[in-house]
């Protein structure tokens, strides 16, 4: 999935099917951008990301303006 290879190669944050990002997250390639959050749906879908991208600022800004449109 391209937008997954994307994140993967640092290029931001991916919206993917757990299904689809699964292999990349148990290799460690990707990392789930809220990982204190669970929801227990067949339908859930992850923000993804390259680690190392969490020391951008733009990335801590993405996390904060989602979590508040979720709320």
């Amino acid at each position: 999935m391209a937008v997954l290879q994307a994140a993967i190669d640092g290029q931001g944050i991916a919206l993917a099917r757990s299904i689809m990002a699964a292999d990349d997250l148990a290799a460690g390639r990707l990392v789930r951008l809220f990982s204190e959050i669970t929801c227990a749906s067949a339908w859930s879908y992850w923000l993804v990301y390259l680690a190392e991208s969490e020391k951008q600022a733009k990335i801590r800004a993405f996390k904060r303006w989602l979590q508040a449109q979720t709320v």
